[in-house]
Parts: structure tokens; sequence; C-alpha cells
């Protein structure tokens, strides 16, 4: 393990770790929330068909997280992170060649999804690995953060990059061969191709640290059957979780392929305004969550999830019928507050709800079942971005806002829930 006198950040290996995991979510999140949407939409792809795109990479990563972590178990982080990332790479330039071929653009979001699948418990589990139990709580903050990181300035990069006043700049000044997509597909098979090189890096620096082989040694003397019953056994009695599980990321999963319609096409945004919107949600949750963390660990996770959850309703709610260009700024600067508010609390519940013996492939299990409320997520939303006036009846205005208005109802149904929650049997459970 590390040295006490050695500083976290200067072991390569969780370098490593931090580097591929913010790298992967930077190429993931620039694709799916900015720069995807924004390209098929100007080859007239529906908005339909956008959501199925989504879907599929969702639906190829999180039905990836339990086999993943299976194999992150038995073969180690960095094997499964390098296949990942020399699929990743594969999708983004598939993406990049075979855009006009519906089919073989679902296909490159499967492959970029399995492609993202491995990063985020293989980062967890091997980075504890590396520090050692006693450092868990730090590491797991720094991942997190790392990861928002990435994930954050993909999106808002790729919004100015993309944004037609920049586009009508680079005409102005004669350099039409720097294409805005053109240079953005440049920038992500780049970061695609410079993960797969960090994976072989951290995989070479792996194998010098000393105590790694003890651990995976020690693991293999546990037969396989036992392992599974034990998950099963587990995985029934915290049976209770899984619907919160999927229902909150299904009514956020349904926003993702109408969030830039709506900025641009409603709220008269341009993609720049709609990445600045981004950076201030971002900036938000970044600053509020390793806060609420500590809180939620002392006081119980109940409040925040109700509060969360109850503060996203409204936001969204607002933001579809009195939202306008003025106001959206403050409203997605709490929704970042909703978010950061329920995150730490969630992640409290399941860790105090998961035995450490079974955190690894546990954690992929209830990560897919998340995922999945993601997945199912966009092709709803896509749907409901379609629905016309008539439609949609009092809603009123176009198919755009029905997705906010339903996301904001199930976030109210789920503070409901969480008020009465039995959050202490499943802390009990698990000591």
């Amino acid at each position: 393990m590390l040295e006490k006198k050695e500083g976290l950040f200067k072991h390569p290996v969780v370098i490593a770790f931090l580097a591929i995991i913010s790298s992967i979510e930077f190429i993931r999140m620039s694709l799916f929330l900015t720069f995807l949407p924004s390209f098929l939409k100007s080859l007239h792809y529906t908005t339909a068909a956008i959501g199925v795109v989504i879907s599929a990479n969702l639906f190829a990563d999180n039905l990836s997280k339990s086999a993943v972590g299976w194999l992150v178990d038995h073969r180690g982080p960095w094997p499964v992170l390098l296949s990942g990332s020399i699929a990743a790479a594969i999708g983004v330039i598939l993406v990049m060649l075979f855009h006009q071929t519906f089919l073989l653009l679902v296909l490159a979001a499967i492959l970029i999804g399995v492609g993202v699948a491995p990063t985020w418990p293989a980062s967890i589990s091997g980075s504890i690995q590396t520090v050692g139990e006693e450092k868990r709580a730090t590491i797991i903050s720094v991942i997190s953060v790392i990861w928002l990181a990435g994930g954050g300035l993909g999106p808002i990069l790729m919004g100015f990059l993309i944004d037609s006043r920049m586009r009508k700049i680079l005409l102005k000044v004669h350099l039409p061969i720097i294409n805005a997509y053109r240079t953005g597909f440049i920038v992500l098979v780049t970061v695609a191709l410079l993960a797969v090189v960090i994976c072989i890096l951290g995989w070479w620096s792996w194998n010098r640290v000393p105590h790694i082989r003890q651990i995976v040694e020690s693991r293999k003397q546990i037969p396989a059957r036992e392992r599974i019953k034990e998950v099963v056994a587990r995985l029934w009695k915290v049976k209770g979780l899984i619907p919160g599980m999927f229902f909150q990321t299904l009514s956020l999963g349904m926003l993702l392929p109408n969030l830039l319609p709506y900025a641009t096409d409603k709220l008269n945004l341009s993609e720049a305004d709609y990445s600045i919107l981004l950076l201030i949600g971002g900036i938000v949750v970044i600053a509020f969550m390793i806060p609420v963390g500590h809180l939620a660990d002392r006081q119980g996770p109940r409040a925040f999830l109700v509060a969360g959850f109850l503060l996203a309703a409204c936001s969204l709610f607002i933001l579809v019928s009195y939202g306008n260009s003025h106001n959206v700024w403050w409203i997605v600067g709490f929704v970042g507050l909703s978010y950061a508010l329920i995150q730490p609390a969630w992640n409290a519940l399941l860790a105090g709800s998961i035995p450490a013996a079974q955190r690894g492939v546990l954690m992929g299990l209830f990560m897919s079942v998340e995922g999945l409320g993601f997945a199912v997520g966009p092709l709803v939303g896509g749907f409901l971005g379609t629905l016309s006036n008539k439609d949609l009846g009092l809603l009123g205005g176009t198919g755009l806002v029905a997705p906010f208005y339903f996301s904001s109802f199930c976030l109210f149904l789920m503070a409901i829930v969480y008020i009465v929650y039995p959050f202490r049997h499943y802390q009990d459970e698990a000591s």
C-alpha cells in the first residue's frame, strides 16, 4: 500500500485510474449530451432516433456492468479497462465514419457503452486496492469529483465548438477547413486513443505494486459457486432498494435527448449558452457534493434524499412552466444543488447496505439497475419529445415540455417515498 508520507496523487497507478475515468467520461458525455444530439439533428435525425442511439449506449453500458465487475474481481482492473478503451475508440471512429447509416450508428453507441462500463467499478476497486482501505473514503470522493469534471468538461467544450456563432466566425476568418463537427471528432478520437495508451501504462505500473498479487491470490481461495450464492442472498435482502434505483434514473434519463433541443428551441439559447448552463450546474454540484457527503455520513441520508428530490422536481416544473432565457441560469443552479444533495446521500445508503466483502459485484449489479433507468429514459423521453400540441392536451406547448413534466412528477414521487422509506432496516441488514 501507499506509504504514509507518500501523497495520494504521487502514485502512478492512482493517477492512471483518475486519467482513464476522466478521459472515458469526457468522450461519453461529449458525444451523448452535446455533440451527437446537435450533429444528428443537423443530419435531420428525429428526436426519437437520437433517443434510440443514446439508449443503445446506456443499455450496453449497464447490461455489461455486472459481468465487468466479475471480470475486474477475477482478472484485475487493467485488462478490462484496456479492452473497454479499445472498444470505445472503435465506437468513436465508427460514429465519425458511418454516421449516415443508422444501424452502424447504433452499433457504435453499443461499443462505446461496453467501453464505458468498466471505468467506474474498475477505478473504484483498483484504487482502493492500491491505496488501502483506510483511505477508501478519500479516494472515492476524489474519483467522484474527477469523474464529474471529465464528464462536465467534455460537453462544455463541445458546446462552444459546435456553437453556430462559432462556425460563422470560422467562416469569416476564411478557415472553412476547420469544420466544427470534424474538429470535434478529431478531439474525441484523440482522447480515445490517449485512453488506450493510459491503460497500457497503468497496467505496467499496476504490476509493480507489491501487495496486489497477494490480494488476487487470496480471492482465488473462495470457490466461485460460494461467491454467487452470497451475492444472490445479499441481493435478495436489499431488494427493496431496487425500484428506487430504477425510477430515479429513469426520470433523469428522459431528459437526455431533450435538454439541448429545449434550450435552443424553447429558450432561444445558443450551444455556447447551453455549455455555460452545464458549467454552472457542474460548479454547484462539485462545490456541494463533498460537504453534503460528510453531513450524510453523520445524520443519515433521509433528509438529503427528500430535500434533493423535492428540489429537483420543483426546479424542473418551474423550468418548463416559467423558464426563459433570463431565469434559466439560477434554475439550473438549483438543479445542480439537488443533484449534490441526492448523489452523496444515495451513495451513503448503498454503502451502508452492502458488506465490504461483496462490494465489487453488488455495486456492479446496483449500477446496472440504475443504468437501466438511464437507458430506458431516453427512449421514453425521445417519444414524449415528439408529441404534438394535440397529444399533450392540458400541458400545452410543444412535445419538448412533456419529458420535463413527467420527470418532475417521478422525482416528486421519489421524495414522498423516501419520507417513509425504512432506511434503518437496510443498514441493519448489512451489519
